[in-house]
């Protein structure tokens, strides 16, 4: 495993510097949108580099599916090796979820410019597509997601590296098109991992590396639980041998799509078991803490969940709640796919559903406003 840097060491380490001499976490500098623009910047593109990037020659961005800074902050006995990067944070869109991040870190655009308005979300009347497993076959990705990625819009060559099962998916298409995909088979041989994200560096500008295993860990263990303990500290080895074979100038920054929440089963609810929730509505999307709402009669059923909800949730009419998606006023065909009512829940509640009762089995849950969810590390190196 590579050695953290002596002098990283004595600058303050622990939990990556992501703390204050008052042991607060750092406010983001910057959003997640501002991530591959900046590195842009550096590679001949016509980014702005806002975030105070390294130069380097090339440029890995290692993009940790779950792996919030509070979270991080909490485990820094595990992750030696982030504790010795320079660090900052940045803040992720709404909602807090893997395909509005993803999609927002590539294309350098919020969910309402881009259109991935959440882990799920109605793409034509009655239907609610599911993203990851991107089940509307009458919705194709380029439709759905047509805004440029930064892999298209660079002039130099650039790769993804995900898990090989990914490498025809809606989302692989909504988000990476543009860089040259190439699959992990074994997702557990870290080592195997490591040298192969070094060979596809060395011939690649930029190169795109993502690890869902931290975030698998969550959902089915807990953030907390000494599962999720035990991949990040995997995954911090990960970085050192990565930082080892990488060949020299290259900047490594590694960065989240969201944190994490764990939600006690006492402060879970479910739309169809509560009257005051499943009144009037005709369809759910979005996940467990932020729930897209469709309904032919908005103001009354926001007025039913925000009574009923209380201070557990922030909840809004779609003309509302378009600030939490952007600045700019999405297109017409965007703004459809968003909830006639947009539910954000906070504290630890969640509200979930039975049209996806594999929402009952997690434990972690994302997607919502609060900084746990959408403050996220920003950790660089050179080699």
């Amino acid at each position: 495993m590579a050695q953290v840097p002596a002098h990283r060491l004595a600058a303050g380490g622990g939990a990556a510097g992501l703390w204050n001499d008052r042991r607060m976490i750092k406010p983001a500098t910057g959003a997640l949108t501002n991530v591959v623009p900046s590195i842009a910047a550096h590679l001949g593109g016509e980014g702005d580099d806002v975030l105070g990037l390294p130069d380097a020659r090339r440029y890995v961005l290692v993009l940790v599916d779950g792996l919030g800074a509070a979270n991080l902050y909490d485990a820094e006995s595990v992750a030696p090796v982030l504790g010795g990067l320079d660090a900052a944070t940045v803040e992720v869109g709404l909602p807090s979820t893997t395909a509005t991040s993803l999609t927002s870190l590539t294309t350098g655009v919020p969910a309402g410019t881009h259109g991935m308005v959440g882990f799920s979300f109605r793409t034509r009347p009655g239907v609610i597509m599911h993203t990851m497993a991107w089940d509307d076959p009458q919705s194709p990705p380029l439709a759905v997601q047509a805004t440029p990625t930064w892999f298209e819009r660079l002039d130099v060559p650039c790769a993804a590296i995900a898990p090989a099962g990914f490498a025809r998916s809606g989302m692989t298409q909504a988000c990476l098109r543009g860089a040259d995909f190439v699959g992990v088979d074994n997702e557990n041989d870290w080592d195997a991992r490591a040298g192969q994200a070094a060979r596809v560096a060395s011939a690649h500008a930029l190169t795109y590396v993502y690890e869902r295993g931290l975030d698998h860990a969550a959902h089915l263990r807990g953030w907390r639980s000494a599962k999720w303990r035990g991949l990040l500290h995997r995954f911090d080895g990960f970085v050192a041998a990565l930082l080892a074979a990488l060949p020299p100038d290259t900047a490594v920054i590694v960065t989240a799509d969201h944190g994490m929440v764990d939600v006690p089963k006492t402060h879970r609810l479910t739309v169809e078991d509560e009257p005051a929730l499943a009144a009037g509505v005709t369809l759910v999307g979005g996940e467990g803490r932020f729930r897209h709402v469709y309904t032919d009669e908005p103001g009354e059923v926001a007025r039913r969940w925000q009574g009923h909800l209380g201070a557990r949730a922030d909840v809004r009419l779609r003309q509302d709640a378009l600030e939490w998606f952007g600045d700019e006023a999405p297109s017409p065909a965007v703004a459809d796919r968003l909830g006639d009512v947009v539910a954000a829940m906070l504290g630890d509640w969640a509200v979930l559903t039975i049209q996806r009762p594999g929402e009952a089995s997690l434990i972690g849950m994302h997607g919502s406003l609060t900084s746990d969810e959408r403050v996220v590390p920003l950790l660089t190196e050179v080699t």
